[in-house]
């Protein structure tokens, strides 16, 4: 967002032989993250208003707490008909709704843009497999930079760091556990940490600041143990689960190994942090049927009004929901205003299986909405995110970029926050699986 921080940083930047414009380039990060993100930084932060921020955060604390009261409003407290009503798939929901605790506990990450007005949710992450939780490791490293200490001093310049936050939350986790600091590990399904395990030994690098030592193992590597969980022999207080349903769908062995976690978990041997049933709120069907009309109609004003501040229009497409409506009417307006729309399956990630209207023709558009018809497809309007101008540090060229803002909310509320940038021009989704898309921290201010 183009605010009068932003005007002023980029301003210093773009004078000659300024000590900003290439400090991206020399930070002094932990050894750890600098080798997972100290080649894709974006050569800034970004800056946010904290009040602005602070209440994004406290409208997505009031919409999972309407997406949470569906099931009990609409369903009869039946959470697996209303997984049939967001279009999931029938395999996925009996996964996710195995040792489903309700109400689930808040802890997620939205992904929005600001269009220079106000923050819009693409989607809420909600669960605990969050990435970017330990990108305080840049605001940290930024404020070791003399000339941006001065800068941030001058502006009231804040950050709030996520790990304590998780820290805290997995230490409430393991009070019916232990009475001493808990044994945390995080789990991968098979395979999982393998692909990603720069991104894993980060987190256990800022989770040791906070006094938690982090095992790292895939749900393979689980056993039983006197009612307790193992993992290769060391007996476990808390699971950071970072596997998800889809992982275990074809996979019997993972899904045993679930039941035994979810029983450990209730017989207060072993705690698991969190549930599965959080994915079905993150599913992007959920905010679909915030805007359907039948339930639209069930919300009290106060309820509607933050669907309409926080969620761009979003709609089911699938023709055999109970809140389908009049599915010709809505293919119709779909069609007519592809350049307008996304189309984006209700469970996925990175922005895989994203079909965008404006970069779509007529017919293959059309083709897309029809292959949505049997399963979770959404259709959602199209957000244009704010430019954020950014000095190159090599040139010295001003620059647009495009910002998801990742916006981390709790039980308590805003819980910290960063950013993915991409350059317009290199594509619309702005994700690490786009090799252009850069890391970047956030700084708030009055």
């Amino acid at each position: 967002m183009i605010n009068a921080v932003t005007r002023r940083y980029v301003d210093r930047c773009a004078e000659a032989e300024s000590p900003l414009r290439n400090a991206a380039r020399k930070l002094s990060l932990p050894a750890v993250y600098s080798q997972s993100f100290g080649q894709v930084l974006l050569d800034r932060p970004l800056f946010a208003d904290r009040t602005e921020t602070e209440e994004f955060a406290d409208d997505l604390r009031s919409l999972f707490t309407l997406m949470t009261s569906l099931p009990a409003r609409l369903y009869g407290g039946d959470l697996r008909a209303y997984c049939a009503a967001i279009g999931m798939d029938d395999r996925l929901a009996e996964l996710m709704c195995r040792g489903s605790v309700q109400p689930p506990v808040l802890h997620a990450r939205a992904d929005a843009y600001h269009d220079g007005t106000r923050f819009h949710l693409l989607e809420l992450n909600a669960g605990s497999e969050l990435g970017g939780t330990d990108t305080a490791q840049q605001n940290r490293a930024w404020l070791r930079v003399p000339e941006f200490a001065a800068f941030a001093e001058e502006h009231g310049l804040r950050h709030l760091d996520t790990t304590p936050r998780v820290a805290a939350a997995l230490r409430r986790a393991a009070e019916p556990v232990t009475g001493g600091e808990p044994v945390v590990a995080l789990i991968e399904s098979t395979g999982g940490l393998a692909a990603h395990e720069h991104v894993f030994t980060a987190v256990r690098e800022a989770m040791a600041a906070e006094g938690i030592t982090l095992l790292l193992g895939e749900i393979h590597e689980l056993a039983e143990r006197n009612g307790k969980i193992t993992l290769r022999g060391t007996p476990l207080d808390v699971i950071l689960r970072y596997f998800v349903a889809g992982e275990l769908l074809d996979d019997p062995t993972g899904q045993q190994v679930l039941d035994t976690l979810i029983r450990a978990d209730r017989e207060g041997r072993t705690a698991l942090f969190l549930p599965l049933d959080s994915g079905v709120y993150a599913s992007k069907g959920s905010l679909a049927l915030l805007h359907d009309p039948a339930v639209r109609a069930e919300l009290t004003e106060a309820e509607r009004a933050t669907v309409d501040r926080a969620v761009p229009w979003t709609r089911l497409l699938d023709e055999g929901r109970q809140y389908a409506g009049d599915r010709a009417g809505l293919l119709a307006r779909c069609r007519a205003e592809r350049e307008e729309l996304v189309l984006k399956p209700g469970v996925g990630y990175g922005g895989v299986g994203t079909v965008i209207g404006h970069e779509t023709d007529d017919a293959s558009w059309a083709e897309a909405l029809e292959r949505a018809a049997g399963g979770d497809a959404v259709v959602q309007r199209r957000v244009r995110p704010a430019p954020e101008p950014v000095v190159d540090a090599v040139t010295g060229r001003t620059e647009e970029w495009a910002a998801n803002w990742g916006v981390f909310v709790d039980g308590e509320g805003y819980a910290g926050g960063f950013v993915r940038a991409l350059r317009p021009g290199h594509g619309a989704v702005i994700s690490f699986s786009n090799p252009g898309t850069r890391s970047s921290c956030v700084f708030t201010a009055d």
